[in-house]
């Protein structure tokens, strides 16, 4: 089955307990104000890949260094058939390794479990809810305010069970990081609201510049 594709990363150790697989979906219809990332919004045929893909990259690095996979977007809700088999073989991995599976959407948990049944029911854990640019810093893995931590299985009230509150929770190593790949410069995690442009001009200050980034229209 073809899901549409933003990017796939590891490690990625700011979405997520530990060091984990990321997974962006392309393809967004919430068009959420203030969103950092709205070059995943739009798809296009150059963004279809097969879940059978997705899953054999899945397989690449050591399995045994890897805590979970975070999928994101995007919104994931809009491929809930593609979204399902992907998570269906991921959860055949969690089964082998012991990973977590962590996944964002702009729904609340009801519409999406309504979009999503079958992935709803692979998940440990959700991000849900529209992000909220006057909500915006909201605490340890939300964007804003009004998004809501869900916990969905023991394996997932163990792994995101501290932070699941409305306040931050623990102190977590990785708060933001940076992938490099080709010309492009990525930002992972969910910066506060002033952080992408102070990293912008701190990178000014070393005489690097950026073009195209995705928070502005």
């Amino acid at each position: 089955m073809i899901l549409h594709i933003a990017r796939l990363h590891h490690p990625v150790t700011a979405l997520g307990p530990g060091t984990r697989l990321g997974v962006w979906t392309q393809g967004c219809a919430l068009a959420c104000p203030g969103c950092l990332s709205r070059d995943t919004w739009e798809a296009g045929p150059e963004h279809a890949v097969g879940t059978r893909v997705v899953l054999e990259w899945c397989d690449r690095p050591d399995p045994d260094g890897i805590d979970g996979v975070s999928i994101s977007g995007g919104e994931p809700s809009e491929q809930p058939q593609a979204l399902a088999e992907l998570l269906a073989g991921l959860a055949e991995r969690r089964a082998r390794h012991g990973w977590d599976l962590l996944c964002w959407t702009g729904l609340e948990e009801e519409p999406f479990a309504d979009r999503c049944p079958e992935a709803y029911g692979l998940l440990d854990g959700l991000v849900t809810g529209p992000y909220r640019v006057v909500e915006a810093g909201g605490g340890r893995w939300r964007g804003s305010a009004n998004q809501r931590l869900i916990p969905l299985t023991e394996l997932g009230q163990e792994r995101y069970g501290p932070w699941a509150g409305d306040g931050p929770g623990p102190e977590h190593p990785a708060k933001m990081q940076f992938q490099v790949e080709d010309d492009r410069l990525y930002l992972i995690g969910v910066p506060r609201p002033d952080d992408p442009a102070r990293i912008q001009k701190a990178l000014a200050a070393q005489g690097i510049s950026l073009d195209g980034v995705t928070w502005r229209p």
